[in-house]
């Protein structure tokens, strides 16, 4: 029979990652609400090569307290936001973590998909967004990508307790807090969720999962949290595009079925630009995005991200992703090979006609 463990120092970190735009001119932002911007570094607390960094760091902003309620309770959190070049915003809330470990199942269960929470970062999100409107290349008129994210990060419990015991002892309150669920699990789904802690030094544990990520770290290290909360914007870029990508792919049939005019040389040209400026766009954005941030050379982080892509299956995404552009590829190269087919067509009727008529004029010069 184990104590409930409670939490002595400890924050829970509310992610909702928004895509406002195909690019942020990040160089165009001097001043935001008054207040000078500062870039986000990746702080790599281990042994970490320093060419493990954004390609193009982020801008962060803080926006100050604001007020959330979480069922019947009324917390202030600390807000700030982080701004990416490759078009997203995440609005970041900080909440501390007053309460025992068994307690933050409960809290959980509470703040995820919680509507009320989510309806504040998007004013949030709608406040900054008009405010660095400049600085947008092609803006998404209607946001409706969005992803969320928890992360429960504990930095000391009221006794000293190594990680072992914590994996031995208390998995199955982690699979809870995990889960966002506040009853007993089958084994099935208390094993799953926990089957892959990880941690690099001796007295620290991270666990992923799809909605939650639970840390215990007495240093506090903000490289984790960071590698998540890319792993999910990812995630929010590819399930975004790929969208497009259907709704881009529906349009071109549609005009396909269409009876192309008679008399236009390039009746297809309309679909064939549109097709080729939307693969442009799609393939420039998510090249950003999947190189923002390069792990090699750091095993650890590069665990983190492997377990959170593999939680969020970040792989099945952007193959969906790539077919499809190769999909639109096809169908482009098809268009295009049925306008010179035809221009080819009316150059051989052309000339045919010409060589009538050249006929016709020296047979009545003829005469």
């Amino acid at each position: 029979m184990t104590t409930d463990l409670q939490i002595h120092k400890g924050f829970l970190w509310l992610y909702y990652c928004f895509d406002i735009a195909n690019e942020i001119a990040l160089e165009k932002i001097e001043k935001i609400f008054g207040e000078d911007p500062t870039e986000s570094l990746l702080v790599c607390e281990r042994l970490t090569p320093a060419f493990v960094q954004y390609r193009k760091a982020p801008l962060v902003v803080y926006l100050g307290e604001v007020k959330l309620d979480i069922q019947s309770n009324s917390i202030n959190a600390d807000c700030r936001a982080k701004l990416y070049d490759f078009g997203v915003i995440s609005i970041i809330f900080t909440i501390p973590i007053n309460s025992s470990l068994a307690g933050l199942s409960q809290l959980s269960a509470d703040v995820v998909a919680h509507k009320e929470i989510r309806a504040a970062a998007v004013r949030e999100m709608h406040r900054l967004r008009d405010e660095i409107s400049p600085a947008l290349q092609s803006p998404h008129s209607d946001i409706e990508a969005w992803e969320d994210y928890a992360i429960f990060a504990v930095q000391e419990f009221d006794t000293p307790i190594s990680t072992q015991k914590i994996r031995d002892f208390y998995s199955s309150e982690i699979a809870k807090i995990l889960l966002a669920e506040v009853e007993s699990l089958s084994e099935a789904e208390l094993s799953d969720a926990v089957r892959h802690p990880l941690s690099y030094y001796e007295n620290e544990l991270a666990y992923i999962d799809w909605n939650v990520a639970f840390l215990y770290d007495p240093r506090l290290s903000y490289d984790v949290p960071d590698i998540l909360e890319y792993a999910v914007i990812l995630l929010l870029e590819l399930r975004t595009y790929d969208s497009i990508l259907d709704a881009t792919l529906e349009k071109a049939y549609q005009d396909l079925e269409g009876r192309a005019s008679v008399f236009s040389l390039s009746p297809y040209s309309s679909t064939s630009d549109y097709l080729s400026q939307v693969k442009l766009d799609v393939s420039e954005v998510i090249e950003k995005a999947t190189n923002s941030l390069k792990l090699i050379g750091d095993l650890y982080l590069a665990k983190v991200y492997s377990s959170a892509a593999e939680r969020f299956s970040l792989d099945k995404w952007e193959k969906s992703v790539r077919e499809k552009l190769q999909t639109i590829e096809s169908i482009y190269r098809e268009l295009y090979d049925k306008t010179m087919t035809r221009r080819l067509l009316v150059l051989e009727v052309l000339i045919v006609v010409l060589f009538v008529i050249d006929i016709f004029l020296i047979f009545f010069e003829r005469k």
